[in-house]
């Protein structure tokens, strides 16, 4: 979230000694992500803790903390098991417990990783694609007696048609209010309405391809993009594992379908240690599926969730730059993977 959450500091700063047993000096907002507020909590041990709170009254975020008790788990899993150890991992209460709930809020407390995220790295270089793809190829290769304990499976979900359908016939509607913001969302998303249509009943089609596919699934981390990769002295860390769900490999994989692909998937199958089968299909579904999932979800927010006018133009933004300026990229995308596929056949 770009805008700070209305509670005190100290009330933060008291649950986090109860229940943690931690003394903490301060605690500073950073203003990133949409599924929960973020905080560097500074320890008067000089050692810092990441914060993640979750607002109940936001649709999305209150899904976010039924979420969890399915991957909260299995980070803590895969990292005191030695499986995968450049990985975020909540830090027990004192009772042993995971997460904290308070009033309105949950709370859930993770080391800090210092370093920079590759959220602004794009184009990613050579190296740091290779190093994506090892890290990928490892979490894909995590047991399944490991992965199946508490994750949920693929059900190529597309719920969000929903909420996308009713925000677009909110901006079809009469306008309740004037707003610049208002005014800007609908001169975008209403000229795109039967694209925008077009693309959903796609995703319905493909779906229904997904479901008749029989394909092994693995442990997938759902969102590797740049702003869940942390470097660190060299060494690459993977934080936000909320998405995390046993599913094929494209549903990582689709991210990477763009001119480094050929590269990524050197990398990847190296790692591996064989050839992967691919499904253009299921590339195809992940990437327009991805797409119409954030612009349901940033429609939702300015249209329903946000209460301040500086996370309405950051979703905005988001909605401009991020999402919509992207759908004709996709096809040219596949073919390019088709291509790089039939090399390693």
């Amino acid at each position: 979230m770009k805008i700070k959450y209305m509670i005190d500091d100290q009330i933060l700063i008291q649950h986090l000694h109860e229940e943690y047993g931690i003394h903490v000096v301060s605690v500073e907002f950073i203003p990133i992500g949409d599924s929960a507020y973020s905080y560097r909590v500074n320890g008067r041990n000089g050692v810092p803790y990441y914060l993640k709170l979750f607002d109940h009254k936001n649709d999305k975020q209150r899904k976010a903390v039924e979420r969890l008790q399915i991957y909260l788990p299995l980070t803590w899993t895969l990292y005191h098991s030695g499986f995968l150890k450049n990985i975020t991992y909540p830090i027990k209460k004192l009772n042993g417990e995971i997460k904290t709930t308070f009033n309105d809020l949950t709370f859930v407390l993770f080391p800090f990783i210092e370093g920079e995220t590759l959220a602004e790295a794009y184009p990613f270089s050579k190296e740091m694609l290779n190093e994506i793809a090892k890290e990928m190829a490892a979490i894909h290769q995590v047991p399944k007696d490991i992965a199946n304990s508490s994750i949920e499976r693929e059900t190529f979900d597309i719920s969000f048609e929903a909420d996308l359908l009713k925000c677009m016939s909110v901006l079809e509607g009469p306008a309740t209010k004037e707003s610049q913001i208002l005014n800007s969302l609908r001169d975008q998303i209403l000229v795109k309405k039967e694209h925008i249509i077009y693309i959903l009943n796609l995703v319905r089609k493909l779906r229904i391809l997904a479901l008749n596919e029989n394909k092994d699934k693995v442990l997938c981390h759902g969102d590797l993009w740049g702003g869940n990769l942390i470097l660190q002295k060299n060494k690459l860390f993977i934080i936000d594992w909320e998405t995390a769900i046993i599913a094929p490999p494209e549903y990582d994989l689709f991210g990477y379908i763009g001119e480094e692909f050929e590269a990524f998937l050197t990398s990847y199958q190296m790692q591996i240690n064989h050839t992967v089968s691919l499904n253009l299909d299921l590339l195809r579904f992940y990437s327009y599926r991805h797409h119409l999932r954030n612009l349901a979800n940033w429609l939702m927010n300015i249209l329903f969730r946000n209460t301040d006018e500086a996370q309405n133009e950051n979703d905005l933004d988001m909605i401009i730059h991020h999402c919509m300026n992207r759908w004709n990229s996709i096809e040219p995308n596949i073919i390019y993977a088709e291509k790089v596929i039939k090399k390693f056949v």
